[in-house]
C-alpha cells in the first residue's frame, strides 16, 4: 500500500508541474483529478497527495518566477492584499496550492470509487 503511495505521489508531482508549466494555473488541478481517479486512491491517500503535490509544485513555481520577477509584480500584488511581502506572496500562493490539490484529490478518488462501483455493478 505504501508503495502505490509513493508512486501515486511522483506521478502526481511530475504531471501537476508539466501541466502547471505548459497550462493555466488550475490545469495540475484537472491532471489530479483524472490521476486520482484512474489509479484508484482511497480518499485519505487521494486528500494527502494531491494536496502535497500540487503544493510542492505552487510553492516551487513561486519561488522560481519571484526569481524572475524583473518588475516587481509579486510586491505589487501583495501591496494590493494588504501589503505581503514578497515571502508572504509565496505562503498564500503554497496556501492556495494545498487547498487546490486537496479538494482536486477527493474529487479524483470519489470519482474513483464511483467508477470502480460501477463497473463492479455492471459485470454482475
Amino acid at each position: 500500500m505504501k508503495n502505490k503511495s509513493v508512486i501515486a505521489f511522483i506521478v502526481l508531482l511530475i504531471g501537476s508541474f508539466i501541466s502547471g508549466y505548459y497550462g493555466p494555473w488550475w490545469a495540475p488541478a484537472v491532471f489530479v483529478v483524472i490521476s486520482a481517479a484512474i489509479l484508484g486512491l482511497s480518499t485519505r491517500q487521494g486528500l494527502i497527495i494531491g494536496a502535497c503535490a500540487i503544493g510542492l509544485v505552487f510553492l516551487g513555481m513561486a519561488l522560481w518566477m519571484g526569481t524572475k520577477d524583473y518588475e516587481h509584480i509579486i510586491a505589487k500584488t501583495g501591496t494590493l492584499l494588504g501589503g505581503l511581502s514578497q515571502g508572504g506572496m509565496v505562503g498564500v500562493t503554497t496556501f492556495i496550492g494545498l487547498l487546490t490539490g486537496l479538494l482536486a484529490g477527493w474529487l479524483g478518488s470519489a470519482l474513483g470509487s464511483i467508477l470502480k462501483t460501477n463497473s463492479k455493478a455492471g459485470t454482475a
